[in-house]
């Protein structure tokens, strides 16, 4: 599906179909993703074929980050949906007696994802994992960056859902643009910051409710009393996970000075216990998806102090994991790295790492290495971010129970588990009034009721 039309058509079958009420029903939706995840699970192989064709991701690296995150994602939402869909009941205050209040989270209606190719897998499902379980139809348009993942994707939808409850469409820029000024009940998109702004420019025209997961400059930082064994082998595994191109990697590094030379000797013995000695060989590391990619990641390497790999092979679209000597006016220091050149800048006091993270715009995550607990929280408490980890990284989206998004220049919104739920639900209030009895207090004539309603509000 390719153009402008026939997506039109397909929207006008997904809202007959989403007026039937069928997604309503709580069965409906829970037999949808046992289909999804029956599927998922019959292709385990297949997957990771596809991952290992569109990005060299390694078997391993497959499950942990993209299967294994869906189908938790699936566990979370099967074994929650009628808890979490059940009207609540709230309290009402005696002004607006008598009267029975409550909550009702209602399905949006049809939800356009719009996702990435960096994590062609787990990007498109995860979100429309939360958008079935909350009764909604969805329109995908995936990355043309990542052809396998997507025609396995296709395939499995194919089997597991009708087009007018799930579809996907694949478009040119200039049909997808198109389509994005359609109305839609809810967008979701996962990309970069620029295109983020786009998304949400043409969102506001039909004040169409948005999820942004963006991106940015996520800073770690490692102070003199953190464990630098263990801190050095954790930044460097969420470093190179995808080759670094992950939205929540870590984007550079600032290092106390007091130990700045031994942390940059650990991380060059990590990246080599890691992937040997001429990574670009290794068959589990991953490569960079795009020629235009590589060389905006190479050019990171131009007239700087590279202390560790800096070799790039164009033909496999591989480049070594890079350590390069930076401060914060250097040319990687202006947009996110996304790929496995990692900015290591020398730094002596908190105050001025905190100082300038807090002068850039918010980012998806901060990582911090310390043992002190009254300088994590500092860290915590003085720098705002959609996340924050202590002595470790990336780590927190696997965690279904921690709401993953950013905030301001990193994103717009929440998801992962019942937070998924909750994006894709419109919160309805519903209030249930008696006619029997009704309360004369505010109705006019007002006269001698001030002094009664002050005490009903204060």
């Amino acid at each position: 599906m390719n153009n402008i039309e026939q997506i039109e058509e397909l929207r006008k079958r997904q809202l007959s179909f989403f007026s039937s009420g069928k997604t309503r029903d709580i069965k409906f939706r829970k037999e949808s993703l046992r289909r999804l995840r029956d599927a998922i699970i019959k292709r385990d192989i297949e997957i990771k074929d596809a991952l290992k064709k569109d990005l060299n991701k390694s078997s391993f690296e497959t499950y942990g980050t993209e299967t294994g995150i869906v189908l938790h994602e699936l566990r979370s939402q099967l074994r929650n949906i009628s808890k979490w869909a059940r009207p609540k009941n709230v309290w009402t205050p005696l002004f607006a007696m008598p009267s029975r209040s409550m909550i009702i989270p209602e399905p949006y209606g049809r939800v356009f994802i719009i996702s990435p190719w960096n994590y062609p897998f787990h990007l498109p499902l995860v979100p429309l994992i939360g958008a079935i379980a909350a009764g909604n139809v969805a329109i995908i348009r995936q990355s043309r960056f990542s052809p396998n993942t997507n025609s396995l994707i296709r395939e499995m939808f194919n089997e597991c859902f009708p087009e007018d409850h799930v579809a996907i469409i694949g478009c040119d820029i200039e049909t997808a643009e198109a389509a994005l000024k359609l109305k839609w009940d809810m967008i979701f998109f996962t990309g970069s910051t620029p295109v983020g702004k786009k998304i949400y420019a043409e969102a506001a025209i039909n004040l169409t409710p948005v999820i942004l997961e963006l991106g940015g400059k996520c800073p770690v930082v490692v102070e003199d009393d953190a464990v630098i064994s263990v801190a050095a082998k954790r930044i460097i595994w969420g470093k190179l996970i995808n080759a670094g191109q992950t939205c929540i990697a870590p984007d550079y590094l600032f290092v106390n000075a007091k130990i700045k030379d031994a942390f940059v000797e650990q991380m060059k013995k990590e990246i080599n216990r890691m992937f040997g000695n001429n990574p670009i060989e290794n068959i589990d590391y991953p490569k960079i998806i795009s020629e235009k990619a590589f060389n905006r990641i190479t050019s990171y390497l131009n007239n700087s102090n590279v202390i560790k790999g800096g070799r790039a092979d164009l033909n496999k679209l591989s480049i070594e994991p890079t350590l390069v000597e930076a401060s914060v006016s250097d040319n990687c220091m202006k947009d996110e790295v996304f790929g496995p050149v990692l900015p290591v800048i020398t730094y002596a006091d908190l105050d001025e790492v905190i100082k300038y993270i807090n002068s850039k715009e918010k980012p998806l995550a901060i990582y911090y290495f310390s043992t002190d607990k009254k300088k994590q929280n500092r860290m915590i408490m003085e720098t705002s971010s959609g996340a924050c980890l202590i002595n470790d990284v990336v780590l927190h989206i696997a965690n279904k129970n921690l709401p993953f998004g950013g905030v301001g220049n990193s994103g717009i919104g929440r998801y992962h588990g019942k937070e998924s739920f909750m994006a894709f639900s419109n919160i309805k209030a519903i209030m249930k009034t008696s006619p029997i009895i009704d309360i004369p207090i505010k109705y006019a004539p007002f006269k001698k009721k001030e002094r009664i309603l002050r005490l009903f509000l204060r």
